[in-house]
C-alpha cells in the first residue's frame, strides 16, 4: 500500500469513526427520549420508523451499498436468512419492520447491546436448552403481528456457502400459522466475494468495526424469495431443507451476477471454505 493510499485510508477511518460516534449518541438520545415518553404516558411507542431510519443511516456510515431483488412480503412473517456478519441486521432492518433473534452476548456489547434491547431484539442463550422457550417467544411475536428474522445456520459464515438450516425455529411458523419468506444475502467488493465483512470465529467486534470503517464501500445484495404458506401438517425438517435450497440457489444466482466463472470456481474451492462443515 502506497503512502497516499495509507493517508486516504486514515482520513476515511477517522471521518467515518467520528460520524459513527455521533450517530450512536443521537440514537441513544432518541431512544432514551422515547423511553421517557413511554414512562410518562404509560403507552409503548412504535419504534418502526426510528429503527428503519437509523438502520439505513448506519449502513451508509459503514459504506454498505444495498441492492435488493424480489418482492418483500407484507404483513407478519417468519424470515429465514443466511448469516455472514452482524452487519446483516441493520441492512435487513433498513427496509423492513423486523425483530431479530440474536445471541445473548450481543446484549452486553457497548452501546450496540442497549440499542438492540430497545428495538425489541429477542436474545438467545446458546446451549442453554431453552429452545422451547425461544420457540414460544417467536410464536407470541408472530401471533402479535411482528415479523421476525432468524438465522437457521446458528452461526455466521464466510458467505461462500450456506450451512445446514436447523429446523426447530421453523416450528414457530407452523404453530403461529404464519408464512415464511427466505432471504439470501451476499457481500461483494470489486466484483468478487468480500472477505472483510464476514464476522466469524473469535473475531472482536471493535476490531472488526474499525476494519470496515477503513475500507471503501462494499455492495450488499439482498434477494427476497417467494413466501411459502405453511400448515399444521408440515414437517419442520422438510421446511428447513426447502428454505436451505432456496437460499443456496439464491447465493449461486447472486454470485453469477458478479463473478466470472473462473473466479467463482476459485472462490468456492478456497481452502478456508473447505473447513466449513455442511
Amino acid at each position: 500500500m502506497s503512502k497516499l493510499e495509507r493517508m486516504v485510508e486514515r482520513v476515511r477511518f477517522f471521518t467515518r469513526l467520528s460520524a459513527f460516534l455521533v450517530f450512536l449518541l443521537l440514537s441513544m438520545a432518541t431512544l432514551g427520549l422515547v423511553r421517557i415518553i413511554e414512562f410518562c404516558s404509560r403507552q409503548r411507542i412504535d419504534r418502526t420508523v426510528l429503527v428503519n431510519g437509523y438502520s439505513a443511516g448506519l449502513c451508509r456510515l459503514l459504506g454498505m451499498r444495498i441492492q435488493t431483488r424480489g418482492l418483500v412480503m407484507e404483513g407478519p412473517a417468519l424470515r429465514v436468512c443466511n448469516h455472514v456478519s452482524w452487519t446483516d441486521i441493520p441492512i435487513l432492518a433498513a427496509g423492513l419492520p423486523l425483530r431479530f433473534l440474536a445471541k445473548r452476548e450481543v446484549a452486553s456489547w457497548p452501546i450496540i447491546g442497549w440499542i438492540a434491547r430497545e428495538i425489541g431484539t429477542i436474545f438467545v442463550q446458546r446451549g442453554a436448552g431453552d429452545s422451547g422457550k425461544v420457540r414460544q417467544t417467536l410464536v407470541s411475536a408472530l401471533e402479535g403481528g411482528s415479523s421476525v428474522v432468524v438465522f437457521p445456520e446458528g452461526t455466521t459464515t464466510t458467505g461462500a456457502s450456506v450451512k445446514r438450516f436447523h429446523p426447530h425455529m421453523l416450528g414457530a411458523a407452523i404453530e403461529a400459522k404464519c408464512p415464511v419468506q427466505a432471504i439470501t444475502i451476499a457481500y461483494h467488493r470489486d466484483g468478487q466475494r468480500d472477505w472483510l465483512v464476514p464476522f466469524t470465529g473469535d473475531d472482536d467486534f471493535v476490531a472488526h468495526l474499525c476494519r470496515l470503517l477503513k475500507k471503501p464501500a462494499v455492495r450488499m445484495d439482498v434477494l427476497y424469495h417467494p413466501p411459502v404458506t405453511v400448515s399444521a401438517s408440515d414437517n419442520p425438517a422438510d421446511l428447513a431443507q426447502l428454505f436451505h435450497q432456496q437460499v443456496s440457489q439464491g447465493l449461486v444466482t447472486l454470485r453469477e451476477e458478479h463473478e466470472p466463472a473462473g473466479a467463482r470456481r476459485t472462490s468456492l474451492n478456497h481452502k478456508e471454505d473447505a473447513a466449513e462443515p455442511g
